[in-house]
């Protein structure tokens, strides 16, 4: 494992966009491929999430230099070194509308204390170091699409779907770089933050 080191200034210090997310699985990548392709044939149509780039976001950090994303990881690793692993759990599928119209789609996650103090440790150490972030309730879900079409009785529908409980392990954290283009966004690993302690250096 690479221990980041909190001198270390990157060469490039232009600005990225990021987040903090949790990586998932190859369980939930497919579950994930199966859900969009019935919704497809629902007549459901949306900005899909790719099965590839699936996972749980927890903040969005918006344009921040890479220098500050590299002290906020070291910083983050240090907070974290001993935090327990643990196992969360995927079981519904849920949407936001407005005006009784469906906005996005979204699976969401049984309540977990430890994801709750995760999250929590994190807004720490994003707040000590004078990021801004939205503030508000937690509501850990997955977004499956953003929806840009549906058929009548759309709520009959999704409320008869069924989606079988999958089961993420989590010993870690990412920090990711987000690139948007016209087609959707790219997303890039920067930095791993691992349970056990140190950051590996992703790109």
């Amino acid at each position: 494992m690479i221990q980041l080191k909190e001198d270390k200034e990157p060469i490039n210090d232009s600005k990225v966009r990021s987040f903090i997310a949790i990586e998932t699985n190859k369980e939930l990548e497919k579950g994930i491929s199966d859900l969009i392709e019935k919704l497809k044939r629902m007549g459901f149509k949306a900005n899909w999430t790719q099965a590839k780039n699936v996972h749980l976001t927890l903040f969005f950090l918006g344009d921040q230099k890479i220098s500050k994303i590299a002290h906020l990881a070291y910083k983050i690793g240090e907070r974290l070194t001993g935090f327990p692993t643990f196992i969360f759990k995927i079981q519904r599928i849920g949407f936001f509308e407005n005006n009784n119209v469906p906005r996005v789609l979204w699976l969401g996650i049984k309540d977990d204390p430890t994801l709750v103090g995760l999250y929590e440790e994190v807004k720490k150490v994003i707040k000590i170091n004078e990021i801004d972030t939205k503030e508000g309730d937690f509501v850990p879900h997955i977004t499956v699409g953003r929806i840009k079409g549906y058929p009548n009785h759309w709520q009959e529908l999704l409320n008869s779907l069924d989606f079988e409980e999958i089961k993420v392990f989590v010993n870690s954290i990412g920090i990711y770089s987000s690139t948007l283009t016209k087609k959707r966004p790219i997303y890039n690993k920067l930095y791993t933050v691992d349970f056990e302690g140190g950051v590996i250096i992703n790109g």
